[in-house]
């Protein structure tokens, strides 16, 4: 049997502060905690449909909340249960979510807590839809370090599976953690696992500390992503020790059945270099070495090609050349003061709408989104960002992302997932400069959650939203179930050449996002 500890009541500021204090990592809950919300006096009483959380209670709703049916098809069903129609749920859903108001209050503890440089987590039982809704309708989300919905997780509260995962995933103490609910079910589920806890009653606070002798066991849950993580590395490792230059495949189709060999293009190189931080120290320097003996027809500017398969009169471009830059610059091989040249010649090299273009010649006038993106986050890089001729290129990204045109893909990038993946690193390694960008990017990814099948797509949603302090496990549970025997992930086509219809890729692309993504998560 277990010993029944008794809450110790707290009904001030003070006695929460010096409470709160005493632990390192703290977890809110949401609804009736940061958020509040009256479903009786908002929703019941104007339109007599019924006590929402009755409907929320529902196992249909419990359904909805871990994803696995969308809130059209939930409300369908509720409809026959309840014996309600569903326009009218549908509103009660709609009135209900937008009855939530901050609490103040607790606003003013996660700030607080966020100003100590407290480790804050969100843990919440909500629906894809509405979790939408309230990330764009509020702007506490950034004094969180990691947020955990349900419906990203495929997993709710008071299931223990859900507290065994942010336990394992943002590696914190269950001794020196406290979550913060209103549901007693949730609370005793967290301290089985040794988390001290406050529920929050509107008036007061029923504080329970755990001692170290309190905790269930905790399962090992990760060692099957360790395993899958090394064999992933082993493959890619000893493919790039083997061509530094990382083997692509070309084929007229985004899986690339039936594809050729081509290995003759810098572009994946310099991708992989840039986007997996995990390359041991040596394939690094070789690869490097390749992509600095591959410079294009001008110093520092690089080609999609080899020098060898360059195409006649074919010219550099502002893409490969920003992306290798970009690295260089990071792993000091080079210095600012070497590449400014090469970005004053980027920064002329614009359409007369003043965006940027893809090529160092204007006989070939081609622009794109992500192409864009990557010489911004050059510019960013070595304090141009500010440039005036630059607020075009700028511009243009914002609407392409906004518009919805991303959903189309880019010029020479067919999957929207590729753009949402380069806006999120230029968003987040910049974040003062690109706020705007901010909270329509991440509805964006999290309505893409699930969306496509492809293994790499899904990594770059997993690396994205994690970028942004959002977890998306749904996608990396498939990521993991599509690892092949030899440890490294099937084919894509990253990127495609339009004229002649040809998509390129290769397993080491899509093997070294995989693994940054585990990286992650696990």
């Amino acid at each position: 049997m277990k010993e029944v500890l008794t809450p110790e009541l707290i009904t001030s500021l003070q006695e929460l502060s010096q409470t709160l204090d005493i632990y390192d990592a703290i977890v809110f809950d949401l609804g009736d905690v940061l958020l509040n919300w009256d479903s009786v006096h908002f929703t019941s009483e104007i339109k007599g449909i019924g006590d929402v959380r009755k409907m929320v209670k529902h196992p249909v709703w419990q359904d909805l909340e871990k994803g696995l049916i969308d809130q059209e098809h939930a409300l369908t069903a509720l409809s026959c249960e309840l014996q309600t129609p569903y326009s009218k749920l549908k509103e009660l859903l709609k009135l209900s979510v937008g009855s939530l108001k901050v609490n103040e209050f607790m606003l003013g503890v996660l700030k607080a807590l966020h100003e100590k440089e407290k480790k804050i987590y969100c843990l919440s039982n909500v629906d894809l839809e509405s979790f939408v809704y309230l990330y764009t309708h509020f702007d506490f989300w950034k004094y969180f370090n990691g947020i955990y919905v349900s419906a990203l997780l495929e997993l709710r509260k008071p299931n223990p599976d859900i507290f065994q995962y942010i336990i394992s995933s943002a590696s914190i103490n269950p001794k020196n953690t406290i979550f913060i609910d209103d549901k007693s079910e949730n609370l005793q589920e967290a301290a089985n696992f040794g988390i001290s806890t406050l529920k929050y009653n509107k008036d007061n606070f029923e504080y329970t500390a755990i001692d170290s002798g309190w905790p269930i066991p905790l399962q090992n849950i990760t060692p099957e992503v360790h395993k899958k993580k090394a064999l992933g590395e082993t493959y890619l490792n000893l493919r790039l020790r083997k061509f530094p230059f990382c083997k692509s495949f070309v084929s007229n189709n985004v899986q690339l059945i039936g594809d050729e060999d081509f290995s003759k293009e810098i572009f994946s190189t310099a991708v992989i270099l840039h986007s997996y931080t995990s390359l041991p120290n040596d394939i690094i320097e070789s690869m490097c070495q390749e992509i600095l003996n591959h410079d294009g027809q001008h110093k520092l500017r690089w080609c999609f090609y080899k020098n060898e398969a360059r195409p006649e009169n074919f010219p550099d471009d502002l893409d490969t050349t920003s992306m290798v830059l970009s690295f260089l610059l990071n792993h000091n091989k080079l210095n600012r003061e070497g590449i400014i040249p090469v970005a004053e010649q980027m920064i002329d090299n614009r359409n007369v709408e003043g965006v940027i273009q893809v090529y160092f010649d204007d006989n070939r006038p081609r622009i794109d989104a992500i192409v864009a993106i990557n010489v911004l986050y050059l510019m960013h890089q070595i304090g141009y960002g500010e440039r005036n001729e630059l607020k075009e290129t700028e511009a243009f990204v914002f609407n392409f992302l906004t518009s919805n045109e991303y959903l189309k893909g880019t010029r020479y990038y067919p999957a929207p997932d590729v753009f949402l993946f380069f806006l999120s690193r230029l968003i987040v390694d910049f974040p003062d400069k690109f706020e705007k960008f901010y909270k329509p990017l991440t509805e964006m990814l999290i309505a893409r959650v699930n969306c496509s099948t492809f293994p790499l797509e899904r990594a770059l949603r997993i690396i994205a939203l994690k970028k942004l302090g959002i977890v998306n496990r749904v996608d990396f549970l498939k990521l993991l179930d599509t690892q092949l025997e030899d440890g490294g992930w099937p084919v894509y086509g990253l990127f495609i050449a339009p004229r002649s219809n040809t998509y390129f890729g290769s397993r080491e692309l899509s093997t070294a996002f995989a693994l940054e993504a585990l990286n992650l998560l696990s």
